[in-house]
């Protein structure tokens, strides 16, 4: 017998392993399919991130709202006329109820009104309070001058950041301004010492020592035998615009670099996140260690120039692009002074307006920055800052469109608050949301 028919049939059942090309050709295979799927899953992470930040945060901010009007109501706030005292930009400190465009002088109020300003904050490292924010910086102010109160155990010494470090230019009042006739106590301090309460309980009573824990600020909100700890948080600050307290929230996701999250409180800003090349344009980025951390303020160039945001002198120029960012602009991607560039930055404005970041630079070799939605014209009304009295030919830009309407500062941002995207430990701050609300 020849051929197949002199091989058993046991043999010709027998299985036949692979050989060596073919197993090393499937090991090759395979580790191709492993790679590809793997680089999916960094972009698969960071799109489900994207979405649960944009479900949560508007939720957050609801919640914000909620935890501030439960402590915080119109009657509690005052006006600097109530002190004697009106609306100043500080050069060298910040707003005390205006600000001042780079080029410009401060922005007018109406009488009683204020533009934004930040809460004080708690920044003394070694207590288990920092991070804690007081609405109208009573907590500080107790232990100034004329009042020199002593300072609460909750809170001890002077580590506070706020807008008016050295207080207003003139007079004794530290941050934004309280009712004095609900709240007497500074008022008796500095013209009755002896007619203070030596109880701090009853003088809580009088003063207007309204506080947000970083906890209350915090999202979810943990208990004392969780081991988690909250991603997310928000800050505020506050206006009166039209007669009416305003109240605008920031919130933001907190991790390291790499991912992960970890216990967070806001600190005082240092040199490492402020100092560097390129420094911020003159006149434009005033912080330091005694001012609000968060939000931070950038100040625009003056309306009706060609710098102006947006640059409304030329017909053609964008209405959502922001002059001066570019490509080769100055950016210093190390320094907080330019985060607002950034891509998917939230802003509010001097006017209330919220406003995102659609295309952003995270270096110098990109640019300009452009917005989600054009800046738009408000109102032509006196808390927008424009005048509306007839005015003299050329007192306003004129605007190139064939209605040449007139427009002031109702038509350009003068100055933004934004959420630094990065801190003086490392953390890695992103904002997630902004919005705006009468109180």
């Amino acid at each position: 017998m020849h051929g197949t028919a002199s091989i058993p049939a046991r043999a010709l059942r027998a299985p036949r392993g692979f050989s060596l090309v073919e197993m090393l050709l499937a090991v090759f295979i395979l580790g191709i399919g492993v790679i590809s799927i793997a680089a999916l899953f960094p972009a698969g992470i960071a799109l489900q991130r994207q979405a649960t930040d944009d479900t949560l945060g508007p939720i957050i901010a609801k919640n914000a709202f909620a935890t501030i009007r439960s402590k915080l109501s119109q009657d509690d706030f005052g006006g600097f006329n109530d002190f004697g005292l009106a609306p100043v930009y500080a050069a060298g400190v910040g707003p005390a109820g205006t600000i001042r465009p780079v080029g410009g002088t401060d922005l007018p109020q109406l009488g009683g009104d204020w533009g934004w300003m930040r809460p004080a904050f708690y920044t003394n490292n070694n207590s288990a309070a920092v991070g804690t924010i007081d609405i109208f910086s009573a907590s500080f102010a107790r232990q100034q001058a004329p009042f020199n109160l002593p300072a609460r155990p909750q809170t001890p010494g002077v580590a506070w950041a706020t807008e008016m470090p050295d207080g207003h230019p003139g007079g004794p009042l530290f941050g934004i301004p309280y009712n004095r006739a609900k709240y007497p106590l500074f008022d008796i301090a500095a013209s009755d010492p002896a007619a203070v309460p030596a109880s701090l309980d009853l003088q809580a009573l009088l003063e207007p020592a309204i506080t947000f824990s970083q906890a209350e600020r915090s999202f979810p909100q943990i208990g004392s035998g969780d081991v988690a700890v909250p991603t997310y948080y928000w800050e505020c600050m506050f206006r009166r615009t039209g007669g009416k307290v305003e109240v605008a929230v920031f919130v933001f996701r907190v991790s390291v670099p790499g991912g992960d999250t970890q216990p967070y409180a806001t600190r005082a800003l240092n040199n490492s996140v402020l100092v560097g090349t390129p420094a911020a344009p003159g006149g434009s980025f005033e912080a330091g260690p005694q001012t609000p951390p968060i939000p931070a303020l950038y100040l625009a160039p003056n309306f009706g120039q060609a710098t102006s945001w947006p640059n409304r002198s030329n017909a053609a120029a964008a209405r959502d692009e922001i002059p001066g960012t570019q490509v080769n602009s100055a950016f210093a991607p190390n320094l907080i002074w330019d985060d607002w560039q950034l891509p998917n930055a939230w802003w509010i404005d001097n006017h209330g307006t919220v406003h995102r970041v659609l295309q952003g630079r995270s270096r110098s070799t990109q640019g300009p920055v452009k917005l989600q939605r054009p800046i738009p014209i408000l109102p032509n009304s006196p808390v927008h800052g424009y005048n509306p009295a007839p005015a003299v030919s050329g007192t306003y830009p004129q605007l190139p469109e064939a209605n040449n309407r007139r427009v002031g500062p109702n038509g350009w941002i003068q100055g933004i608050w934004f959420v630094p995207q990065r801190d003086a430990r490392g953390n890695i701050l992103t904002p997630i949301f902004a919005a705006v609300e009468e109180l």
